[in-house]
């Protein structure tokens, strides 16, 4: 718990790096997969860049699947301006837990490279696009 309450601390500081920012994101998504919370992952995107991830967690959740760990593992972040960040990252290690409560490991993840777009929303950072 003490870890999501620094990331959100974090994403109201306007003195926090693009990168850190977004590090502080992925707490928060890695939070909302594994409680199931729609509505705190949709606080993790603005307005159009989150609708896929939405969707998808609330397929899972329709299906009475929750997962355990979900957390974005990230090789490098680099601030490119203009909001946007370059990062090379993955999903880590992710178990689906079904509604009979049998485990299932999902299947790793490569390497994805990517620039996130992030913004400052009502004081705090959003992603605002991946691309």
């Amino acid at each position: 718990m003490g870890e999501l309450i620094a990331a959100l601390v974090a994403l109201v500081l306007p003195a926090t790096g693009r990168c850190d920012a977004l590090a502080a994101l992925d707490v928060v998504r890695a939070a909302a997969w594994t409680s199931g919370d729609e509505r705190m992952l949709s606080h993790v995107y603005g307005p159009e860049a989150g609708r896929t991830d939405l969707a998808r967690l609330d397929a899972w959740r329709e299906r009475g699947v929750r997962l355990e760990g979900a957390r974005t593992v990230r090789a490098s972040c680099h601030d490119g301006g203009a909001g946007g960040v370059e990062v090379v990252e993955r999903l880590g290690p992710t178990v689906a837990v079904l509604p009979d409560g049998g485990h299932r490991t999902l299947p790793a993840d490569g390497w994805s490279r990517r620039v996130v777009t992030l913004e400052r929303e009502q004081g705090r950072w959003r992603i605002a696009r991946v691309s």
